[in-house]
């Protein structure tokens, strides 16, 4: 256990910096698979790279860690998500969050799409009007799925 001990520990805070931006930033949207996989495996090769002194190959493998993160980054935030929504229905309307909800991905799996959607509850108080509107978070696509 003590060879694997620094990869370990450092696995372990990149993972949990990545779940506390998810969770701040992104609402739990972010997919999070790829740079899971490269985390777990980063305790091995930490633990085969850095006693034979193979610093080049370690540096590659953390720029692949860095790359799975970036690719995973969602294209918007869930602040951004309620700008834009505001800028397309106006400022009159009122939005609650609701829980985040499943993306129909049938067409095609991409390792680095989201699987989850922001979903709001808009409200426009003037007329009693609601609307529940989901966000794509990679496209920016708003959907009117309740009226």
């Amino acid at each position: 256990m003590k060879k694997y001990g620094i990869g370990l520990i450092l696995s372990l805070v990149v993972l949990l910096l990545l779940l506390i931006v998810n969770a701040q930033v992104f609402h739990n949207v972010m997919p999070l698979n790829a740079p899971i996989i490269f985390l777990t495996l980063h305790v091995m090769v930490y633990r085969y790279l850095i006693p034979e002194q193979r610093y080049g190959a370690y540096v590659f493998f953390v720029l692949m860690v860095g790359a799975s993160i970036i690719f995973s980054l969602p294209e918007f935030t869930h602040q951004q998500a309620q700008d834009q929504i505001l800028a397309t229905y106006g400022p009159e309307l009122k939005l609650t969050i609701q829980e985040n909800l499943p993306l129909d991905r049938n067409e095609v799996w991409h390792l680095f799409a989201p699987s989850w959607g922001y979903a709001f509850l808009g409200t426009v108080p003037s007329i009693e009007e609601h609307t529940s509107l989901l966000f794509i978070p990679d496209t920016g696509r708003i959907i009117e799925i309740a009226p």
